[in-house]
């Protein structure tokens, strides 16, 4: 016995059907694109804070450097203004050798500054985009020129200067005379390798020009504008990321 299937005519969808799954579709896809934007202005907004939280961190050590460096200079000036006394006054008793030799390990020294650069590079690989305030990120930029500035004056300036006295020294002072240096005790028998009075002039002048620079640039001014910026940029940052500050 043959059976028929019964038959159904094919619905065909109106108009406002076509257009109301159109406006269905377009819906789902713009829910679903402004959620992942919400979710992406969620996670940079995070690592944002992750950033500031870092960075302020990094202040902290960064101004204990400042400070350590500023206490370096301080001495190292405190050195080179007796020894720039020694020479000037050309009055070479014994004890005055001795004093002279004692100032002297500290005249040419070096002490390199090293600031914390862990959140600072992160930044400067593209995170600085994620920094949404500008007056963070003004002082953040500033704060990076400073450095810059610091970093340049000393390693071309103030390195060249020591160089060259510690090359002078060598030939004022003798090496073996130095008993004991961590205690800075020197032998009694100590005396200037030379007695040349242009040559000692021109290692007095040597000084005096270190002493300045070192006294002006690197304390007056690096270090009080490293530390006021320092100062600025935590402040702002924890007032406008709602983060807990106490100045030192």
């Amino acid at each position: 016995m043959e059976v028929h299937h019964p038959h159904h005519p094919t619905h065909k969808k109106k108009w406002s059907e076509y257009i109301i799954e159109f406006l269905m579709l377009f819906a789902a896809v713009t829910l679903g694109f402004f959620a992942e934007n919400q979710r992406e202005h969620y996670v940079e907004g995070h690592r944002e804070i992750q950033f500031m939280e870092s960075l302020m961190d990094d202040l902290a050590k960064d101004k204990i450097e400042v400070n350590s460096a500023r206490e370096y200079t301080t001495t190292q000036i405190s050195n080179l203004d007796t020894a720039i006394s020694l020479l000037s006054k050309n009055n070479w008793t014994s004890e005055n050798i001795k004093i002279f030799y004692r100032v002297s390990l500290k005249t040419g020294g070096n002490r390199p500054m090293t600031f914390i650069d862990k959140t600072s590079s992160q930044l400067k690989s593209g995170g600085m985009r994620l920094i949404r305030d500008k007056e963070v990120s003004r002082l953040i930029t500033e704060y990076w020129q400073l450095i810059a500035q610091l970093n340049e004056f000393e390693s071309q300036t103030i390195f060249m200067y020591k160089a060259n006295i510690k090359n002078m020294a060598y030939k004022i002072i003798d090496g073996t005379k130095y008993i004991d240096v961590k205690n800075k005790i020197i032998g009694d028998d100590a005396q200037l390798i030379t007695s040349d009075r242009t040559f000692l002039a021109e290692y007095n002048n040597r000084l005096i020009n270190l002493r300045f620079d070192l006294n002006k640039f690197l304390i007056e001014f690096a270090y009080t504008r490293l530390d006021k910026k320092i100062n600025e940029l935590q402040t702002e940052i924890a007032i406008k990321y709602n983060l807990g500050y106490k100045r030192n």
